[in-house]
């Protein structure tokens, strides 16, 4: 294994954060920032001009820019009853825009709001040797921007150039769908890497000015399920203030939290660092004590173990393979750039070595659905998406 994530989280630290500022992706000269700018452009810093934030479009058939752009039929909530445009998206690849159905302010018709989050992407991640193949193997993220190296490819950003950002690329963004007859209104800040828990200071205070201006905006903070005792160190140290998470989790935000293997051979595999199942369940279970509403997605993960994991994870947190989402997993110019480095390190033909390791993450996408489908029909009578993500309350088992 390449990376110890916590020791690598430690150093990341010292470059992640300078005088209240955070390292971030600038997009501009990426693999990601071609991928990912298709249907909404890349963002600046309003007072930088550096490309520092992407939108994306989570559910491509309702945005009818993105269903011209990927070739989907346009599914116009317009006109559709809240369980119809509800049954709809609880089937889609990311359901994220579900994730606030039970929000106060939250409307099935106003969904829209919710589907295109405006993205940073702390610049470091810790399952990230710094080397060109480092990190999870599938991982869209390319390895610069990952890395955590202050230089070419990242930026420096403060609290309130990231909000001003947010206010004026969404009123960019609403005059833009105006010209398709549609009402948007862009509100989902979302955080990613990287790691955002290495930087969990920046964002409680990021959120606690939100809130000072009295912003409708909501939040989606994104984690490798690597970093609970980190955080638990970094109280103790004094680098975050004490219960930093249960504080940020009183303010309107989900948190993505990505499970990255079912076993510890799966595990340490996918990601290419030393980390163990035991740390990747104390990270989840201290989100979900802290009082966050946690969204489990699943990547990769081996259906031979997958079974057993679901029923150990059920004895821990009631129905919470009730909540687990098998995310699918496709290629994006960083990791093939990645995957060609691996091929020639085993002197292998690249294009093969893709094409086989593209074989074995379909398959066990395929194979995991159906695990997870026949392990809730056998326990709790339902099928693998029957239910709506935000119907279900995990709670721990004492």
């Amino acid at each position: 294994m390449k990376a110890a994530p916590i020791q690598r989280a430690k150093f990341l630290r010292s470059t992640l954060e300078r005088d209240n500022n955070v390292l971030v992706v600038d997009f501009s000269d990426t693999l990601q920032g071609q991928d990912t700018s298709k249907v909404i452009d890349l963002m600046p810093n309003v007072s930088t001009g550096e490309y520092v934030f992407r939108g994306k479009v989570n559910v491509k058939e309702i945005d009818p820019i993105a269903a011209a752009e990927y070739g989907k039929p346009f599914f116009d909530v317009r006109g559709k009853t809240d369980l119809e445009i509800q049954d709809f998206l609880k089937q889609a690849e990311f359901d994220f825009p579900l994730w606030f159905k039970n929000d106060n302010d939250f409307s099935m018709s106003r969904v829209l709001d919710y589907n295109p989050p405006f993205i940073l992407q702390i610049a470091g991640c810790n399952f990230h040797d710094g080397s060109d193949s480092g990190g999870c193997w599938y991982c869209f993220v390319d390895d610069t921007s990952n890395d955590g190296v202050v230089g070419s490819g990242k930026t420096f950003l403060g609290i309130n150039d990231t909000i001003d950002s947010m206010v004026d690329a969404r009123a960019k963004v609403k005059d833009v769908y105006a010209e398709h007859d549609i009402d948007l209104n862009m509100r989902v800040l979302r955080i990613s890497g990287g790691e955002p828990t290495i930087a969990l200071d920046w964002i409680l205070n990021l959120w606690r000015e939100i809130n000072s201006r009295g912003l409708d905006f909501v939040g989606q903070i994104d984690s490798n399920l690597s970093t609970g005792y980190l955080v638990d160190s970094f109280e103790k140290q004094g680098i975050f203030e004490p219960n930093t998470l249960q504080k940020l989790a009183e303010y309107p935000i989900k948190v993505l939290t990505a499970i990255k293997g079912t076993d510890e051979e799966n595990l340490q595999s996918n990601v290419q660092a030393s980390i163990h199942m035991e740390t990747q369940e104390y990270s989840l279970i201290k989100f979900l004590e802290s009082g966050f509403d946690i969204y489990p997605q699943m990547y990769n993960p081996n259906p031979d173990t997958l079974d057993a994991y679901l029923s150990h994870m059920d004895s821990r947190i009631e129905n919470f393979s009730l909540k687990v989402h098998i995310g699918p997993l496709n290629l994006y110019g960083p990791n093939i750039a990645r995957l060609t480095v691996q091929a020639n390190m085993l002197g292998r033909d690249p294009e093969q070595h893709i094409a086989e390791k593209t074989q074995e993450w379909d398959s066990n996408f395929a194979n995991g659905n159906e695990v997870l489908n026949s392990y809730l029909q056998r326990n709790y009578g339902v099928g693998y998406k029957e239910m709506a993500r935000p119907d279900v309350e995990l709670t721990l088992k004492r």
